[in-house]
C-alpha cells in the first residue's frame, strides 16, 4: 500500500528576523551606502558556491543523514550532490527532503528568470517536488513544481520564477522532497548537479491564478483572517514544453475593491476590518491573473455557546474556557490539503476558521491518554445549512505515527480510527455535537494522537474537549 507517515512532533522551524529601525529627524544623507547582495548564479558546480558552513536543512520529518557529495558521479564532472531517498519505513523518516541556504546575506537574482539543474536516479521515480524559495524565515517567495520525472540518465530541470524583480535578496535557493510513492516504499538514489539561476529570456508566463483560476464567494467576519490560496502559474519553456507551478503570495500584487472592509498583505492574508463587500483580485509581474475571492463581511461572529462541564472531567484540545491537555498543530500541512486554518480572534475569544477544506488535521504534539473518556464534543457553525464536517479521532499505534494509505484514508498498521459526519446544521447558527469514543478506537483511545477533519468546505469550531 502507498502510505501516508506523519511523526507526532512538530514539523517545522520557527526562525525570525528582529528588524529595528531608529527614528531620527535627518534625511537620508547623499554618501549613504544602500546593502546590495551577491549576484551569483551558482549553487552546486561539482562544488557548493558561496553557500557558507550551515546551508543544509532537512525539513524536520525527513531523514536527515541522506546527503553527501558523490566524488564519482557528476554531470560531464566528476562530482554531484547524493541523497539517498530512504525506505519508506526508515524509523529516521520516510522521506527525504531538505532547503539548501545560504549562511549570511542572501542574494540578487532580478536578473534570472528560471532555477535550473540536472538530475538521475537510481532508477525511473518521480520526484515530488522541487524549487526555491524556503528560507524558514516566512517563506516569502517560494516556488514548487512537483512531480518531475526523473530517469537513469541525466536530464535537465527547468523552474521558471514567476516574477525575478521580487528577489533582491533571498537565501532559499533550492528545495526538494522526495518519497517512494512510486516505489511502492523501496528507497532509491538521486542525484543534482549543475545547480544554479539561469537569464532565459524565451520563457514566458501562459497564465497566473488565485483561488485556482475560479470566482469564489466567501462570508466572513470582523476581525477573522482569510489567506488567499490557489496560487497556480504556467509558463512555457524555450523548448515549448509548458510547466506548472504554485507559488507563494509574494510574487503577486493583490486589490481590494474596498480596503476599508478588507486589505491584503504581502503574504496573500487578508483582514477582515468591517461589514461590506470587497473583491479581491491579483496580477502577476504586471498581468492580470485570473480567479477572484467575493467577501461578504458580515460583523461580529455569534459567540459559541459556553462549557458547564467540570474541567476534571475534560481533556481539553481547544476551548477558551479549558486549559488544554496538549499542545496540537492546527495547520500540518498534509500534502494535497487545499485547506486554510486560522485562529481567528473574535470579541467572544478564538475560534478555528476553516476555509477551502478538503483534509486536514488536529495534530497533538503528544499522545493523550483518554482512557478514562466517554465522547468527543465539538461546536460548529457554518454558513451553509447543508455543510457536513467529517470527523476520524484516531489512534496513532505503538509507533507513534499516524499510517493512512493515501488511496483510502483509512488507517494502516496497527493504527484505528473512529469517523463519524457532523450534520444537520442551520445556516449562522452554532451546532453542539457529542461524538461516542465507540467502535475500534473504544480500546485503543488511551492513545490518541489526532483528529482528521474533512468536507466542509468552510466551517468553524470551537470548544473541542474529550470529556466523561
Amino acid at each position: 500500500m502507498k502510505t501516508l507517515h506523519i511523526q507526532i512532533r512538530n514539523i517545522g522551524f520557527l526562525l525570525s528576523i528582529l528588524l529595528v529601525f531608529s527614528s531620527c529627524e535627518r534625511e537620508l544623507s547623499d554618501e549613504a551606502v544602500l546593502p546590495t547582495f551577491s549576484n551569483t548564479a551558482e549553487i552546486f558546480t561539482d562544488n557548493f558556491v558561496g553557500l557558507g558552513t550551515n546551508f543544509y536543512l532537512p525539513f524536520a520529518d525527513a531523514k536527515p543523514d541522506v546527503f553527501s557529495v558523490d566524488d564519482s558521479e557528476g554531470f560531464e564532472s566528476n562530482a554531484s550532490i547524493r541523497i539517498d531517498v530512504p525506505n519508506a519505513n526508515d524509523p529516521g523518516g520516510g522521506y527525504a527532503g531538505a532547503i539548501f541556504r545560504v549562511d549570511g546575506p542572501g542574494r540578487n537574482l532580478t536578473e534570472y528568470d528560471a532555477l535550473t539543474f540536472y538530475v538521475k536516479a537510481s532508477q525511473g521515480v518521480s520526484l515530488g517536488n522541487a524549487g526555491l524559495g524556503i528560507d524558514y524565515e516566512g517563506d516569502k517567495f517560494q516556488v514548487t513544481r512537483t512531480e518531475i520525472n526523473v530517469g537513469t540518465g541525466w536530464s535537465k530541470v527547468i523552474i521558471p520564477i514567476p516574477d525575478p524583480s521580487k528577489l533582491l535578496n533571498e537565501r532559499g535557493l533550492f528545495w526538494f522532497a522526495a518519497g517512494t510513492q512510486g516505489t511502492n516504499g523501496s528507497g532509491y538514489t538521486l542525484w543534482f548537479d549543475e545547480i544554479k539561476f539561469e537569464r532565459m529570456p524565451l520563457i514566458r508566463q501562459v497564465r497566473s491564478e488565485i483561488m485556482n483560476g475560479a470566482s469564489v464567494s466567501l462570508k466572513v467576519f470582523t476581525g477573522s483572517s482569510v489567506n488567499i490560496s490557489g496560487l497556480n502559474q504556467v509558463f512555457n519553456l524555450e523548448n515549448g514544453q509548458d510547466v506548472s507551478l504554485s507559488s507563494a503570495p509574494g510574487y503577486y500584487d493583490f486589490q481590494s475593491t474596498d480596503t476599508a472592509v478588507a486589505s491584503v498583505d504581502a503574504f496573500g492574508v487578508i483582514s477582515v476590518k468591517s461589514s461590506g463587500n470587497a473583491v479581491i483580485t491579483a496580477t502577476l509581474a504586471g498581468d492580470n491573473s485570473t480567479g477572484n475571492l467575493i467577501l461578504e463581511a458580515l460583523g461580529d461572529l455569534p459567540a459559541s455557546p459556553t462549557p458547564t462541564r467540570e474541567q476534571s472531567n475534560v481533556m481539553s484540545i481547544f476551548s477558551d474556557s479549558y486549559t488544554n491537555a496538549v499542545e496540537s498543530n492546527f495547520n500540518p500541512g498534509f500534502g494535497g490539503s487545499t485547506t486554510e486554518t486560522t485562529v481567528l480572534t473574535t470579541s467572544n475569544g478564538e475560534v478555528l476558521q476553516y476555509t477551502t477544506n478538503n483534509f486536514t488535521g488536529i495534530i497533538f504534539e503528544s499522545p493523550i491518554d483518554a482512557s478514562s473518556m466517554d465522547f468527543l464534543h465539538i461546536d460548529a457553525y457554518v454558513q451553509n445549512a447543508s455543510t457536513s464536517i467529517g470527523i476520524q479521532v484516531r489512534d496513532i499505534g505503538a509507533n507513534q505515527t499516524i499510517e493512512t494509505d493515501i488511496f483510502t484514508g483509512f488507517p494502516e498498521g496497527d493504527d484505528k480510527d473512529y469517523r463519524t459526519t457532523l450534520n444537520g446544521f442551520q445556516e449562522g447558527v452554532w451546532k453542539s455535537f457529542d461524538i461516542p469514543l465507540a467502535g475500534d478506537i473504544a480500546n485503543q483511545k488511551n492513545n490518541l494522537g489526532a483528529l482528521i477533519i474533512t468536507d466542509g468546505p468552510n466551517f468553524i469550531l470551537d470548544n473541542i474537549y474529550f470529556y466523561k
